[in-house]
């Protein structure tokens, strides 16, 4: 997409009360074909991906009342462990170590041991209701493609601490690849100006699996 048709676009929309149609395939481990989410010192743990590269992929934007963008959305995947805590109970989680390994590829790999080691801490946002959670995001991008690399299994050797007792224990996700499709709508103008030229994978926290 050129950058004039994009801001000339962005300018008759400005004008409109309209929204945007997002209409997506993703190349992903979808949440619902991966493992469940594991038990550490009463915490559930689970893991996170989030497609970053397009495969194939357009945007498109016009002035019509209600616009429309196609992608097919791939990896490699920004990733994060999220937990679920119980409330005056559970501190914070950290990750030690990290392993990779592909089924078809039969990559096998150790994440970097320096970029890990920090707390992420169990919060309530204010004015939500609902039980603590913690998100520890992975420095760097998961360089894996489902279709070429197939189920992935992920090991994670974390600790939890709560207010009288803390587990360290090594975990493991087997992410099965699948294919989903996410419609979406964003309202204009304000959206649109702000995310011109980003990839849709990257408006606001959109798209984690």
């Amino acid at each position: 997409m050129h950058g004039s048709r994009l801001a000339t676009s962005a300018a008759l929309l400005i004008s409109s009360s309209s929204c945007i149609s997002l209409v997506a395939k993703k190349n992903t481990y979808a949440a619902d074909a991966s493992s469940p989410a594991v038990k550490v010192n009463g915490a559930s743990i689970r893991m996170q991906v989030k497609p970053e590269g397009t495969s194939g992929g357009s945007y498109a934007l016009s002035a019509m009342v209600v616009s429309t963008a196609v992608a097919t959305f791939d990896g490699p995947f920004s990733w994060r462990v999220e937990a679920v805590g119980k409330p005056r109970n559970h501190e914070y989680f950290t990750v030690h170590r990290i392993r990779t390994r592909t089924a078809i590829t039969k990559r096998d790999e150790w994440y970097p041991v320096n970029y890990l080691g920090k707390r992420a801490e169990f919060t309530v946002k204010k004015g939500e209701l609902g039980p603590p959670r913690a998100v520890y995001p992975i420095p760097g991008l998961l360089k894996v493609m489902p279709k070429q690399d197939g189920a992935l299994d992920i090991f994670v050797d974390l600790t939890v601490v709560g207010n009288s007792h803390r587990e360290r224990k090594m975990v493991r996700f087997r992410m099965e690849p699948s294919q989903t499709r996410a419609d979406e709508f964003i309202f204009v103008p304000a959206e649109i100006v702000e995310n011109i030229g980003k990839s849709p994978s990257e408006w606001k926290e959109s798209g984690w699996d």
